[in-house]
């Protein structure tokens, strides 16, 4: 069960100091708005374009600065730079301030929705906070470039943009790990759907598009509740066919069983989610509660807005910025970018059968060459990929990076992180198959001409966007066999359909503006069916709203503790505690269980655990124990010795006296 406090002092604004953060944010929205000077931008969206843009520098300079400075001095330094670099672009051109601009109503919504998304994420701790608050903890007090929170002598080669600023609100404006990261989460998820928005409303030129657009790539994801649709018998033997694996096998024995059943995973609000609303697959946005939220989708689609609407070096060195962050944010869509450029060039020879490629290709060339210079040397997946590069070349160990990437040749299957392997050979399976994609694959051909207008136009990084849906089909003929679990693969797959939201509200209502009122009147139900589980969803999320959460394994007396004694220990010791989460989260520091997130590996933290000796531990690295009470209660008389120093016993007590809850903190640093 979660820890919940419904007292007013747990409330957002309450959890967090609000002059740093107001701060902190001004410092991004107007040095970005100022960089954006040089960009011929519509006034509407210049202002959430510039925090967008700002938010993005700043993350990648706090990337840079925090290696050599402590992190509450890189983190405003980022910031200041963010806007001196502002000022500095600006100033040889008119500034903007001349004909400033203020939209009153869109700042007020976009401020309501981001406070709402926020909210959401506080009442939930759904997915892998397990994984993203240990690392958060420890990045806010310097460890960046991370390394693994579990053993910090790998490299965390990961995607940790979005952990990044949520850094800089735990450091700057004092939020815990718990309330920065839900904030960090609706604040680029709020920024992404009005972006959508800003697009739909380019191609169409109507706001009504592009509030629907908005609102269905918010909504919009699988479909399985079509499955109940067929006969029972056929859905007999679709179920008898398909193996459940994960969440999925968690939550029933069966396809048709699970159906009828609630989807078992951990951090849920008051109400349980409905099986039949969710989507091994294509999720969707109103479950974007994972460590990167929808960060990577800002960052494409400012890419979109941006592309093409700035000059000369100014616009490619913002480009590279954003291309950088997007390889931090989600090595996927970053990968799948890139091969989508590749795909459109291709597709632009053969069209005008030559070689000799067009200028206004290679004017995007420094943008594009630099952002991935960059994504190969600041850290996470494409870093640890040319250390293991390295590593091999040389012959030197190359465990140094924590995730490996393999695949393997396999027929034509679909990957569900919830219903298993969906073979393309099967025809039982083409039903599964829909109901996990969801509705919005058929809008797959008005995607595919839109791709092809934007090579007859030139547009490259759009394209390159629309063409990035064929290396993401291609992956049903892959097996990933790396270490990150075989389930990674589906990410790769669901990368088309995320595209085919992007453009399915604009691109089908420019076709059906001229049609019959009876197929705009089926459009508009076949959209509303294509939401319909994220609606679901979305409703069962709002009751959480008025309940913040800490975490799955952070109790109300670890909070205490992390007000206590988080920054305040030794930078770089190492902390043991039976729950190897909760204790690096609470502190700060990193801990030496094993390889993954889950139950310890190592066989040597067992025996420290099953016979606890403060020699040992001080041997085995460990400065701090950080102990609950019914470990306390079982080993306290191991830790007599003078050697150790009690840095604060908290407990809590019911009325009647009785302790219901205790935290020790040891320090065994003299243990020796």
């Amino acid at each position: 069960m979660l820890n919940r406090k419904s007292q007013i002092e747990m409330y957002l604004f309450s959890e967090l100091s609000l002059i740093p953060l107001i701060l902190l944010l001004a410092l991004w929205a107007f040095g970005g708005w100022l960089i954006l000077a040089r960009f011929e931008l519509p006034a509407h969206e210049r202002g959430l374009l510039g925090l967008g843009l700002g938010l993005t520098l700043a993350a990648l300079l706090a990337n840079l600065t925090a290696r050599f400075l402590p992190t509450s001095l890189a983190f405003w330094l980022a910031g200041i730079l963010t806007l001196l670099i502002g000022v500095v672009l600006a100033r040889p051109h008119k500034l903007p301030i001349t004909n400033f601009q203020l939209p009153i109503t869109q700042w007020f919504a976009f401020a309501l929705l981001a406070f709402f998304l926020t909210l959401i994420g506080r009442g939930l701790g759904i997915f892998d906070d397990y994984q993203n608050l240990t690392q958060l903890s420890s990045m806010a007090l310097g460890d960046i470039p991370p390394h693994f929170v579990y053993d910090p002598r790998i490299l965390w080669s990961y995607h940790y943009f979005l952990l990044l600023v949520a850094a800089q609100f735990t450091r700057l404006a004092e939020a815990p790990p718990w309330a920065a990261m839900d904030l960090a989460r609706g604040l680029t998820l709020a920024l992404t759907l009005f972006y959508g928005a800003f697009l739909a409303r380019r191609l169409t030129g109507s706001r009504v598009a592009a509030a629907l657009s908005a609102g269905f790539l918010f909504f919009v994801g699988g479909a399985r509740w079509i499955l109940l649709l067929l006969p029972a018998s056929l859905l007999n033997r679709i179920s008898a066919s398909v193996a459940l694996i994960g969440s999925g096998a968690d939550s029933g024995s069966s396809l048709q069983a699970v159906l009828y059943n609630h989807w078992k995973i951990q951090g849920l609000g008051p109400f349980p989610f409905p099986f039949l609303y969710g989507s091994g697959l294509d999720p969707s946005l109103t479950m974007a509660h994972a460590g990167y939220g929808a960060s990577m989708f800002m960052l494409v689609l400012m890419v979109m807005l941006l592309a093409g609407k700035g000059k000369g070096w100014i616009q490619q060195a913002i480009l590279a910025v954003l291309l950088a962050a997007l390889a931090l944010a989600n090595e996927v869509t970053f990968a799948f970018l890139y091969a989508g450029l590749i795909f459109a060039v291709l597709v632009w020879v053969i069209r005008h059968r030559t070689f000799k490629l067009p200028a206004s290709l290679w004017a995007f060339a420094p943008a594009v060459i630099g952002g991935g210079i960059i994504a190969l040397l600041q850290g996470g997946v494409f870093t640890g990929l040319l250390l293991g590069i390295f590593g091999q070349v040389g012959g030197s160990e190359t465990s140094e990076a924590l995730y490996k990437v393999s695949f393997a040749l396999r027929l034509p299957t679909v990957l569900s992180a919830h219903v298993g392997t969906l073979s393309l050979l099967n025809p039982l399976h083409w039903f599964v198959i829909l109901a996990e994609t969801g509705l919005a694959v058929f809008v797959l051909p008005w995607a595919f001409r839109r791709g092809w207008k934007l090579i007859r136009e030139e547009k490259w990084l759009e394209a390159a966007w629309v063409f990035s849906m064929i290396p993401s089909l291609l992956t049903i003929f892959l097996e990933y066999t790396g270490n990150a679990g075989p389930t990674a693969l589906s990410r790769m797959t669901a990368h088309f359909l995320m595209v085919l939201k992007f453009y399915a509200v604009p691109l089908l209502w420019l076709w059906a503006k001229e049609k019959s009122e009876t197929l705009q009147i089926a459009l508009l139900g076949w959209g509303l069916a294509a939401a319909l589980s994220g609606i679901g969803l979305f409703s069962l999320q709002i009751p959480a709203m008025p309940n913040p959460i800490y975490a799955e394994f952070i109790a109300p007396i670890d909070a205490k503790m992390y007000q206590e004694h988080w920054g305040r220990l030794q930078p770089g010791a190492l902390v043991f505690d039976i729950s190897p989460q909760r204790g690096p989260t609470v502190l700060g520091l990193h801990t030496q269980s094993g390889i993954h997130y889950g139950p310890p590996t190592y066989p040597e933290w067992y025996e420290l655990a099953d016979n606890p000796d403060p020699f040992a531990m001080n041997r085995a690295g460990f400065r701090y124990l950080y102990l609950e009470l019914s470990y306390w209660r079982k080993f306290a008389d191991h830790f007599d010795d003078s050697c150790v120093v009690k840095l604060d016993d908290m407990q809590e007590t019911a009325s009647d006296g009785r302790v219901t809850a205790q935290r020790v903190l040891l320090d065994v640093g003299q243990c020796r």
